[in-house]
């Protein structure tokens, strides 16, 4: 049980994390689209999916 415990806590963590960086990545995104060049545009995009 102690183990289901500590799965739920470091879940709930993962959320509040997510949480509070979302509203960054949700403004990278937005200046992704200023981006004239697609290709680097698309590039920086792939990244930031990866560290979502």
């Amino acid at each position: 049980m102690h183990s289901v415990a500590n799965d739920s806590n470091a879940i709930r963590e993962e959320i509040r994390r997510f949480e509070s960086v979302h509203p960054s990545i949700y403004a990278i995104y937005d200046l992704i689209e200023l981006i004239p060049d697609s290709l680097i545009a698309q590039q920086i995009r792939d990244h930031v999916v990866c560290i979502e």
